[in-house]
């Protein structure tokens, strides 16, 4: 086996066991953005509906403003009974008084409405709350567990980041290169092995001249089909 090929097989090793070692941690980030998204949607839909009812609310009170400045000037309406000089004015007085009497009545109506369409949207802020505080308490949860994760193997990655880094020493760069491009794209397998003279990466069949190369392990060797470094055992 070529020796450099050698090499770079221990460090695919070394490569596999970081891969396997941080698959769980590097789905971390994806997983956390995922899960803040929905506590956001949740947050969203509560302030939302907040919003609407805080709103109808206000609408309501407006109303009810609305109407005690109608009683107001009914009762104003009424006490000018008491003063009119004569009978056109006293008519005329009781057909305003009519008049604002009918506006009020129909306020006072869309007043009970919205209070009631305020007490129809509480139960619905309500569950909104119960969603964010529980989606809350499930995403602080997951931080807390992410954390502990990330601390448990720090220090195995640790070690095992410089066992590689003390096998990629002497290693050509421009093979290392090539090795870890390949590393990433061929699904951490960049050194393949022949076996009767089909590259186990791809299991395609390499040439007659290929075979020779890599039994005289005096060059590096690519399979021709995926790329990947080839080697004999032994």
């Amino acid at each position: 086996m070529h020796p450099q090929v050698k090499k770079l097989l221990e460090l695919q090793k070394v490569d596999q066991e970081i891969a396997s070692l941080t698959k769980d941690i590097d789905s971390l980030p994806v997983e956390e953005q995922k899960r803040r998204r929905r506590l956001e949607e949740l947050e969203r839909t509560l302030a939302e509906r907040r919003t609407q009812v805080q709103k109808t609310d206000l609408d309501a009170r407006a109303l009810d403003k609305a109407v005690r400045s109608s009683d107001e000037a009914i009762k104003k309406l009424n006490e000018r009974l008491n003063t009119v000089r004569n009978n056109a004015e006293y008519q005329a007085t009781l057909f305003q008084i009519e008049a604002v009497r009918k506006d009020r009545d129909v306020t006072q109506e869309e007043g009970l409405k919205l209070l009631e369409a305020v007490e129809a949207l509480r139960p619905g802020v309500a569950e909104a709350e119960a969603a964010v505080a529980a989606e809350r308490q499930v995403f602080e949860g997951f931080l807390a567990e992410a954390e502990k994760l990330r601390s448990s193997r720090a220090g195995a990655i640790a070690a095992v980041r410089e066992r590689r880094k003390a096998l990629a020493e002497g290693v050509p760069l421009d093979l290392l290169g090539e090795y870890e491009g390949l590393f990433k794209t061929r699904d951490r397998q960049a050194i393949a092995e022949v076996v009767d003279r089909y590259c186990q990466g791809c299991y395609n069949r390499i040439t007659p001249n290929d075979e020779a190369r890599v039994r005289g392990s005096s060059s590096v060797v690519r399979c021709g089909s995926c790329q990947r470094l080839l080697y004999y055992p032994g």
